[in-house]
């Protein structure tokens, strides 16, 4: 997964005391932990759980480190690059499997296959909507087709994101 850039220019906080020289900007770094769930997974953050981001040095602005967070149950470690202006790039080493877009492919395939009007709705709900792409992970989905409900398994083949569909219903 390509690495996203995090508006964290609020992550510096600037500390003077008194009339005595300002102090150098500091990292709130608790401020890049909170805003690592919505760079790695934009569409639902609250699936990014347990941000913890020990490496990263609070007294420096500029600096590289990791970060370790859960998705789905899955420990990953995520690269966090942070520039001289605190803008900061996030990137997961683990490959994610997108089960929501795959559950928008089962949708044009169920269509095809069984041959449903276009007019009809058919709607494909996958959970978790984000998984470790690894071989053996398991969604689960359900087919809506104005209420005849079809429950399928989506079983990720390998690290590129290749699956497999298994009907369960």
């Amino acid at each position: 997964m390509a690495g996203r850039l995090i508006p964290l220019l609020t992550a510096m906080a600037l500390v003077a005391v008194g009339c005595a020289e300002p102090a150098p900007p500091t990292l709130a770094t608790e401020t890049v932990a909170a805003a690592l769930p919505s760079a790695v997974w934009p569409a639902d953050p609250s699936l990014v759980t347990e941000v913890e981001c020990p490496d990263l040095d609070p007294v420096r602005i500029a600096q590289t480190g990791r970060c370790r967070a859960r998705i789905a149950g899955d420990r990953v470690t995520i690269d966090v690059v942070i520039d001289d202006q605190a803008r900061t790039t996030a990137t997961v080493r683990e490959p994610l499997f997108d089960a929501g877009a795959a559950g928008t492919q089962l949708a044009e395939r169920l269509r095809s296959d069984l041959s449903i009007d276009a007019g009809v709705p058919l709607t494909v709900r996958c959970e978790p909507a984000v998984v470790v792409a690894r071989p053996g992970a398991l969604v689960t989905c359900v087919g809506d087709r104005s209420g005849d409900l079809i429950d399928f398994e989506i079983e990720v083949l390998d690290d590129t994101g290749a699956w497999s569909l298994r009907d369960v219903g």
